[in-house]
């Protein structure tokens, strides 16, 4: 009985951690991976141009780390050079990435509370 209640024990923490452990952000994000969606994506978010969809690659890219990536390249340098509001369209061309009223970087995606 006591064999059972340890395996039971051991099971709910395991979950437990799985479960907790997957709220967290994404954290393997390295410089080059950053600039790797960017290399990809850029196409979608260039300013002063029609949002082009984005490639396969951009998508599978993004799909990774639900946009987490990108989204911390978004300071005042990318805004020189791409379009936030784009951001939510790259993110529904690829699956809705990103949650309505959370933070890209700097940019508040549109919509919750």
């Amino acid at each position: 009985m006591r064999d059972l209640m340890v395996k039971i024990y051991t099971i709910m923490f395991i979950l437990l951690v799985v479960r907790t452990s997957s709220f967290k952000p994404f954290r393997g994000c390295s410089r080059t991976k950053g600039y790797e969606d960017l290399g990809y994506c850029a196409p979608s978010l260039r300013k002063n141009s029609p949002f082009n969809f984005p490639i396969p690659e951009c998508c599978k890219n993004l799909k990774i780390d639900k946009m987490y990536c990108l989204c911390d390249a978004v300071n005042p340098n990318f805004l020189e050079v791409f379009d936030v509001e784009k951001l939510p369209k790259l993110s529904h061309a690829c699956g809705d990435l990103l949650v309505p009223g959370s933070y890209c970087g700097l940019y508040k995606v549109p919509g919750g509370a």
